[in-house]
């Protein structure tokens, strides 16, 4: 009835002036009103969006799937930073800018393992400056 309202042009408040006296008439258990209430917001959030071409869901695809793997880039700088850290106690600056400054996923795998196994910052200088 609900959805029906919508299509045929009733504004949001009458139909919820409509929805109070059916509600008033008839008490759904709460599953069934936890459902309709969630099926309700997901029509009304759906009546919102515009229509979206496949070119711009491919778009929003790729944004956010560069967005996870920035993430995890930030994540792998963050793992690598604080096993160093933990390891030497303090890091130098310029060392914490070269490792934010790397965007290779495989590179930054390579440097946590690195960081984890090197006996020193010296040497975890080298392995950096080799790659």
């Amino acid at each position: 009835i609900i959805k029906n309202l919508y299509q045929r042009g009733y504004e949001r408040q009458d139909i919820l002036e409509l929805f109070r006296l059916i509600d008033w008439m008839m008490t759904l258990p709460a599953s069934l009103e936890e459902n309709l209430t969630t099926e309700i917001y997901r029509y009304e959030e759906e009546r919102k969006m515009p229509y979206v071409t496949s070119v711009e869901r491919i778009g929003m695809e790729k944004g956010r799937q560069e967005g996870l793997q920035e993430g995890r880039q930030e994540r792998l700088r963050e793992d690598i930073l604080e096993v160093l850290e933990v390891r030497f106690e303090t890091v130098p600056d310029s060392l914490v800018e070269v490792v934010n400054g790397i965007q290779d996923d495989s590179l930054l795998r390579t440097l946590h393992r690195q960081a984890i196994l090197v006996n020193s910052l010296a040497e975890f200088q080298e392995v950096v400056n080799s790659e």
